[in-house]
């Protein structure tokens, strides 16, 4: 672990502290089950370990990190369970989200989400595995921002950084095949041809679904 890179202005050090320790959690830089120590990161990072701790208090009400008094303290393990159930929730407010963009999508915004979804190809063909992950995440995202939902935006957008890590733990070096391809050209045409709405929410959800399965199947 070596998060040196990354000093800290004094203003806002607690809040700093957080976003730097949290997105080394979801990127994998901080792996499940390490231990980690507020002395150790403190120096690391340059400031007192009071906002240290303040920090990893916070993230650990946000289940990314979990503590036993007097004893450890560790990021969280992946628990399958949570897995499922983050999921299944994701699922359900992206199909929301999907819906409700079709009320809004303008052709730039189509655009747009086809030019995400060639560069998601491209990452595929040069078999990038961290660029698959980026763009991925970035297509659903457009998808909800479409929604112009903005609370639903706030509810996915932390949801999802949980679905980032994971995804970042099981998939580091998947690369996605042709079939997320497939699904995800027939979203954008479900945009495009309002006629298929239907079809394109089922192939948003079996899209997540079909991520959850290779997890599953991992785990195993």
């Amino acid at each position: 672990m070596n998060l040196k890179g990354n000093k800290i202005n004094r203003v806002s050090m607690r809040n700093n502290a957080y976003e730097i320790i949290k997105d080394a959690i979801i990127s994998g830089e901080l792996k499940p089950e390490m231990k980690i120590k507020d002395k150790e990161l403190s120096e690391q990072l340059g400031i007192s370990r009071t906002p240290i701790r303040e920090a990893m208090l916070r993230l650990e009400d946000e289940g990314f990190i979990v503590s036993k008094p007097n004893s450890f303290t560790m990021v969280a393990p992946i628990n399958i369970t949570e897995v499922k159930e983050t999921y299944s929730i994701v699922i359900a407010l992206e199909s929301l989200a999907l819906q409700e963009a079709f009320i809004h999508t303008t052709p730039s915004q189509l655009k747009q989400l086809a030019e995400i979804n060639n560069l998601y190809k491209s990452a595929i063909e040069e078999s990038n595995a961290k660029k698959c992950l980026q763009y991925d995440i970035e297509f659903h995202g457009h998808i909800v921002r479409m929604s112009k939902n903005k609370e639903l935006e706030k509810l996915l957008t932390k949801l999802k950084e949980k679905i980032i890590r994971i995804e970042s733990f099981y998939f580091h070096n998947a690369i996605p095949k042709q079939k997320s391809i497939n699904e995800h050209d027939m979203i954008i045409d479900g945009l495009e041809n309002k006629k298929y709405k239907e079809e394109a929410v089922d192939t948003l959800k079996n899209n997540w679904l079909n991520s959850l399965k290779n997890i599953l199947s991992e785990d195993k």
